[in-house]
């Protein structure tokens, strides 16, 4: 019985380790946002890497200062969405940062990432 156990224990470890190769599947540009934003403290530049698409231009440099902004400003934000860009604000009407996606076969994956700094 144990030993049946174990196997089955086994079996569904190596099913659920073997779904980490696919990028998370967005359905608009908030819900890709706020993965982000929920989710940035504890998530790693190779992690993260899943997220991008093919022709992206973000860098490791993006990412650390991305993770940076969110992690030490908890501020109140507010957002707006053009065609396939997000544009996150903060309660002083400042830029805090823009991103930019791509729907590549009905995935959002995430394309650049601009600040004002």
């Amino acid at each position: 019985m144990k030993r049946q156990f174990a196997v089955l224990l086994i079996l569904i470890t190596l099913f659920l380790s073997g779904c980490g190769d696919q990028p998370l599947k967005f359905r608009n540009l908030l819900e890709a946002d706020q993965y982000i934003r929920n989710n940035i403290e504890d998530t790693d530049w190779d992690t993260f890497k899943y997220m991008l698409s093919p022709d992206n231009t973000v860098t490791e440099t993006d990412f650390k200062y991305l993770k940076e902004k969110l992690t030490s400003q908890r501020k109140s934000y507010f957002h707006t969405e053009a065609v396939n860009k997000f544009y996150r604000f903060n309660k002083e009407n400042e830029l805090v940062y823009m991103t930019e996606w791509e729907k590549k076969d009905g995935i959002l994956l995430l394309k650049d990432i601009d600040y004002i700094q």
